[in-house]
């Protein structure tokens, strides 16, 4: 989970695949569906996205793997960004700035959208859920309602559908 946090750069989504792969592949502390369910819990509850952190240490080793994984996940990064953050307002007038920020908004799309793909993967297991979750998704990008609402609305249609 500190690896995770070190590379978290572009928010949770952007270590969702390296999550998957060290959670679910390699360690097998839970599933691909697991880790799905966790991540839609981790954006419905306020706070940080990668609480998805603290749902995995629970599953794993109770409340105190929680509270590692919760410490694990979020300390690392505090440290680097506060560093970071003095640095950055320091050099405000160096042109590299602008051309670092450029060079990094590809990367952390890129980073983003195969956090989607990773999640994608696990939620669906057949026509139905593709359904859901693809109608979902263009609800999500194409209006204004609250994603926690759309959420909430595809696991009910979930839930009558595949009874």
């Amino acid at each position: 989970m500190a690896l995770l946090s070190v590379l978290s750069f572009g928010g949770a989504n952007a270590v969702l695949p390296q999550l998957h792969a060290d959670v679910v592949d390699q360690q097998h502390w839970i599933t691909s569906a697991e880790l799905a369910r966790f991540w839609a819990l981790g954006q419905l509850v306020p706070g940080p996205t990668l609480s998805v952190g603290a749902l995995i240490g629970y599953a794993v080793a109770g409340l105190a793997g929680a509270a590692v994984a919760s410490v694990a996940l979020y300390v690392p990064a505090a440290v680097i960004v506060y560093a970071l953050g003095s640095a950055w307002e320091r050099y405000h007038a160096n042109p590299w700035r602008d051309r670092l920020a450029a060079g990094f908004a590809p990367v952390v799309l890129g980073l983003i959208w195969a956090g989607c793909a990773t999640l994608f993967r696990g939620a669906v297991d057949g026509m139905p859920t593709a359904v859901i979750a693809l109608a979902a998704g263009a609800l999500i990008i194409g209006t204004r309602v609250h994603r926690v609402a759309i959420i909430l609305a595809a696991g009910a249609v979930g839930y009558i559908w595949l009874r």
